[in-house]
């Protein structure tokens, strides 16, 4: 079975004013493939969300962070806007749905839960990145964004190393 950590970072949270920028997806103890807009300053993510699509398909099972709540809905949101087939089902991990069962912390991010467990990487970008990016097809804060991307998939994978025992035990319903 392939397992695979995945993360969208998208220029707003709502696919019908936003594009996307960066797709991470890695791979269960193998480097991450970035996918990354190659048409910025541009609305069109055409090519991103399809090859996004494609690239999650080859996994059995999808693990990801609010992925559930955000990532998947704006991926296949877009790629409908561009009448494209959304991605086809898949197993999914959501370890947000996790985190909010096994822990009581007074907050249950990302960044909140790796800091908890002292899973060093976490970073902030700046909206400032995003807009530069987006506006002025800024390479250096796409780069930035990029590697903001591919951190949160490595400690999304230890997080998930954390956790996956307790993971068996509980019920999500």
């Amino acid at each position: 079975m392939r397992l695979c950590t995945w993360d969208l970072e998208t220029s707003d949270f709502k696919p019908n004013r936003a594009i996307l920028l960066c797709a991470g997806i890695k791979e269960i103890g193998k480097d991450a493939t970035m996918i990354f807009n190659k048409r910025l300053p541009s609305t069109n993510d055409k090519d991103i969300v399809i090859e996004t699509r494609d690239e999650l398909e080859k996994y059995d099972l999808l693990i990801g962070f609010y992925t559930l709540g955000f990532d998947l809905k704006f991926l296949n949101s877009r790629l409908m806007y561009w009448n494209k087939r959304p991605l086809d089902r898949r197993l999914h991990l959501d370890v947000y749905r996790v985190a909010k069962t096994l822990f009581n912390t007074s907050s249950r991010s990302l960044g909140a839960l790796t800091q908890f467990l002292n899973i060093p990487g976490k970073n902030h970008v700046d909206f400032t990145f995003w807009q530069s990016a987006v506006m002025e097809g800024d390479k250096k804060a796409m780069k930035y964004i990029i590697e903001h991307c591919r951190l949160d998939l490595e400690i999304l994978e230890q997080l998930h190393n954390r956790i996956k025992r307790q993971i068996k035990s509980i019920s999500l319903a």
